[in-house]
């Protein structure tokens, strides 16, 4: 089986080198289709052989003898869409919006030449898209990008039914799935780094043209994702030139507010060659933009802190990026060679520090800092071999590295035990333990390097009244991993620098623990080869979608095969480890083999949709949608495991390369409901069960009971998703979305049972509410704007003339929680804030309160000359400056106290520091314990007020 299946994957790879001498991404969206009617506007008869044409471009069609015509590969964006008949009038559809993967109907009703036109006998379906009728989700426009104000993917698509967002605009959850199950693509991209689930990429608003947020129902050419999709497409270049200069700050709005936030973009596209003959034939579009904070996200900040103004030492937030697209449309040379090459680049680097809550006082230059680059790049050929018939073939090459270190010794690893003598400072007894002392170094340093190139071929035909996609995609990874504590370096003297490698690699495999594959032991250099070289993990993927659109029906019919090879040794049997080599510890070369066993899974889905009346049409979904793991899961270095076999106290879980597919079964249904010609509603619900979820598995015949990652967690989610658009009518557009949702489980993450399993407990068997079960959530975004010429004459009119104000509400009833015993300092202890103290409740039993954000943005534009305009605008972020929590003490529900100082253990603690012999103070103590307790990343921003200017030509 597992030859056949090689076999397979390498003759797609063949394949797609065959066509065209190259192979490339999974398509996943990067371009919509139109369709229609074209009928005599008098008699409604079909007109047979009109052409249909999409300005601006070389697609078209021609109506067949139903007069209807189908114009496949259009790319994203807005259209006048022409008809035209011999004996008729020329018609043109102006404002017709193509969305990835959506099809926009556009009927013509044509006029005999030399009568009038009625255009009211013009029928438009689709002018503005919404999501399928056969998927859930929401398309988010430029205009709502533009009007909002709201900066960063996932942040936009948060305002979606169905996604949920914590305080701190870090993690997203899609209906109730993992951080990590959710998909960020960017022009057909995907943008998701395999080693750890999360996207690394960024795109500035500058260059968004829309976001698609999937939610459910998405079709098998959406494949490795559990949850939800944002697809995101990026604007494109014209014959014509345009582009944007924009700059934000919030260092106006005064020290007591200013968090020292500042962004600066600019993007520009156009003919490449500017010439009449060829600026279709090569154009793009690019921007680049350069974000600096001196936060790494608006914070809270106490005002105990005795800072003079709003910014926290040691923590901030650098970053360039950009991206850019180049199309080449070879038809504009050449009429017979209907090939467009597309090729594309996302790029960032970012250095930010982490803010430690223990350094805020006297330590924040050893705050670590984090080096993350980002590089993606794609080509891409499409092939438009007739309006009903096209592939792709794109190649695409990823590669994201991130460092942690201490800011100070940085990579000098072997030096940070050389601080203060070899050691870290004596504790102060002034700082009660509650906060670090000047100098004191952070004791860890680790870096990773995820890099693949990634092939495929996809295939579009519409065959009468069905779409086909056919596709299939290789990827092969190359993963490099280190992680140590360097502290430990400080026992022995010996290795003050790398000369001394024997003594050096004495440590890392005696005492320093550290993890690594495809380094060298001490960080020098990188090693392919071995079981401690890179890791070259395989995975591929086939699809196959019919989309069948009758006028009264659509059914959407596919199934998909993912395969993953971990293509590293494992352990042979977990269950069953009873050979050591003669060297205490060390595992016998027999309990590993070098091959590891693939694994595949198949995930059919089928959604369909028909009309229920004129305005209502009803939709069900039910799908098989599998994730592989993420590859971090799947690896540990085998001198660190070795290492551990022999070691008491490991605390951490070692990865398995025999993981299977976490498992998804989906199913929902919903009614849309058109009100009229502005108002539209969609009603939803949902059910999705989950299995061989990853989590931690510890196994008691290991030796020292070391943990394993295993598919062991499984859970429930269910809910209801309401959302409600009023296109603009009188200046207004308004937009509604709810949730409510109810998400179980036995576990929220893959970590989420380490406590249990370290401290030998029973590991849960039943489901619980997960950490981002938040059962109310919702977003009400009120736009009201003036045009040019629907405002009164005057000075008052000349105010008013395109000016906007927009009100976006987010609310939410909080995460849930467990009640711990706040006897036990959840400071202090070793066990930490997340430690072994009692349980009072079972487990998330309790829930946080409510929040409630109003976000302001005033805006107005000024014409300058034809083709350039100047917006300038205010935007504040929680206008009412709601104390917005993110996360609570367990011990006490609280955001800013432990609740410990209230406890008959509290007290006695601040009891034993009112001996004013020794120095101490009790009222000091209780000073510093309550501003150690008052957590950053337990709250979310504050009131922030942003001011910006952008200049379009």
């Amino acid at each position: 089986m597992n030859t056949v299946i090689k076999l397979t994957l390498s003759l797609l790879f063949v394949l797609g080198l065959m066509l065209d001498n190259s192979f490339g991404l999974d398509k996943q969206g990067t371009t919509g289709k139109i369709t229609g009617k074209i009928v005599d506007s008098k008699d409604k008869a079909p007109l047979t052989g009109a052409t249909i044409k999409v300005n601006g471009t070389n697609q078209g069609a021609n109506s067949d003898e139903n007069g209807e015509y189908t114009i496949l590969n259009v790319d994203v964006g807005t259209y006048v869409v022409t008809a035209t008949y011999i004996g008729y009038d020329l018609q043109s559809i102006p404002d017709v919006k193509v969305s990835a993967d959506l099809t926009t109907t556009v009927n013509f009703a044509l006029k005999t030449t030399g009568s009038e036109i009625v255009t009211e006998l013009i029928e438009i379906v689709g002018k503005r898209n919404a999501i399928s009728p056969d998927q859930s989700g929401q398309i988010i426009d430029k205009e709502f990008i533009d009007n909002s104000g709201i900066r960063g993917i996932e942040n936009i698509a948060s305002t979606t039914a169905g996604v949920v967002q914590d305080e701190k605009g870090t993690n997203v959850n899609i209906r109730g799935g993992r951080t990590n199950e959710t998909a960020v693509i960017i022009d057909g991209v995907l943008t998701t780094n395999p080693l750890n689930g999360k996207s690394s990429a960024f795109v500035g608003n500058s260059t968004l043209e829309e976001l698609a947020v999937l939610t459910g129902g998405f079709s098998a050419e959406y494949g490795n994702v559990l949850s939800g999709v944002i697809n995101v497409t990026t604007k494109g270049g014209t014959d014509i030139y345009t582009g944007s200069i924009e700059g934000i700050t919030d260092q106006f709005s005064g020290k007591s507010i200013s968090q020292g936030y500042n962004v600066y973009n600019f993007s520009f596209g156009g003919p490449l060659i500017p010439s009449k003959k060829l600026s279709r034939f090569i154009n793009f579009y690019a921007g680049v933009e350069r974000d600096f904070s001196l936060v790494d996200n608006p914070v809270w900040i106490s005002d105990q802190l005795g800072l003079n103004n709003n910014v926290l030492p040691g923590f901030s937030n650098s970053r360039w990026s950009g991206n850019g697209k180049l199309n080449v449309d070879l038809q504009e040379l050449n009429k017979k060679l209907p090939i467009q090459l597309k090729f594309g680049t996302n790029i960032s680097d970012t250095h930010r520090r982490r803010y430690i809550n223990g350094n805020m006082l006297y330590n924040f230059a050893s705050n670590p800092e984090i080096l993350e680059k980002n590089n993606q790049y794609y080509g891409k050929v499409n092939h438009q071999i007739s309006p009903k018939v096209f592939y792709e073939v794109q190649l695409n090459y990823f590669k994201v590295s991130s460092d942690e270190q201490d800011p100070n010794f940085k990579d000098n690893f072997y030096m940070y035990g050389a601080a203060n003598g070899g050691a870290n400072p004596p504790a102060d007894p002034h700082l009660y333990g509650l906060f670090s002392v000047p100098g004191t170094v952070r004791n860890n340093f680790a870096k990773s390097t995820t890099s693949y190139w990634e092939g495929n071929l996809n295939m579009t035909a519409q065959v009468k009244r069905n779409e086909i996609k056919f596709g299939g995609s290789y990827k092969y990874h190359t993963l490099r991993y280190y992680q140590l504590y360097p502290l430990k370096t400080s026992n022995y003297a010996g290795i003050r620098d790398r000369g001394n490698r024997d003594s050096l690699k004495t440590v890392f495999d005696n005492l320093l623990q550290a993890d690594y594959y495809g380094y060298n032991f001490d960080n020098t250099g990188e090693v392919d080869n071995g079981v401690d070289g890179a890791k070259h993990p395989i995975i591929g993927a086939v699809y196959l979608q019919d989309k069948v659109e009758f006028k009264d029906f659509t059914l959407n019919a596919g199934i998909r095969w993912d395969y993953l090879d971990a293509n590293s040794w494992r352990i042979k049997d977990l269950t069953n480890i009873t050979r050591f080599s003669a060297t205490p510890g060390v595992l016998d070369a027999n309990a590993f083999t070098d091959v590891s066993d693939p694994t595949s899974a198949f995930s059919p889905r089928l959604g369909l949709s028909f009309p229920v009346t004129n305005n209502t049409i009803f939709h069900a979904q039910y799908g098989k949608f599998i994730q592989l793991p993420t590859l971090e899961n799947l690896y540990i270095g085998r001198a660190n495991l070795e290492y551990w076999v022999n070691t008491a106290g490991f605390s951490g879980s070692f990865g398995n390369p025999n993981l299977k597919p976490e498992k998804t079964t989906s199913y929902e249904i919903g009614v849309k409901q058109q009100i009229g010609d502005r108002l539209s509603a969609d009603v939803t619900a949902y059910y999705k069960e989950t299995e061989d979820l990853i989590g931690i598995k510890k196994y008691p015949q290991l030796p020292n009971q070391l943990q394993v990652y295993e598919n062991q967690d499984y859970g429930t989610l269910r809910g209801v998703d309401i959302s409600l658009d009023l296109r603009r009518t009188n200046r207004l557009a308004l937009n509604i979305a709810y949730s409510l949702s109810y998400a179980s489980g036995t576990g929220s993450d893959p970590d989420a049972a380490s406590t249990a399993a370290w401290l030998g407990t029973r590991q849960p068997k039943l489901t619980f509410p997960l950490n981002y079960d938040q059962r109310h959530s919702g977003v009400v975004n009120l736009d009201y704007r003036f045009g040019k010429t629907d405002v009164p004459k005057g000075v008052v009119g000349n105010i008013l003339s395109q000016m906007g104000i927009n009100l976006l509400y987010q609310f939410n009833s909080g995460r849930p929680y467990s009640i711990k015993d706040a006897s036990l300092d959840p400071i202090t202890t070793s066990q930490g804030a997340n430690g072994g103290a009692p349980l009072k409740s079972t487990i998330n039993g309790a829930y946080g309160p409510w929040n409630n954000r109003l976000d302001l943005k005033v805006d107005k534009t000024i014409n300058f000359v034809k083709n350039l305009d100047l917006n300038f605008y205010v935007y504040v972020i929680n206008l009412l400056d709601s104390k917005l929590v993110n996360n609570v003490w367990s011990s006490s529900g609280d955001p800013g106290s432990t609740g410990y100082l209230t406890t008959l253990q509290g007290q006695q603690t601040a009891n034993g520091y009112e001996n004013p012999a020794n120095g101490l103070s009790k009222a000091e103590y209780m000073r510093l314990y309550d501003l150690r307790s008052k957590i950053v990343a337990n709250y979310g921003p504050p009131r922030q007020i942003r001011f910006g200017a952008k200049l379009t030509f």
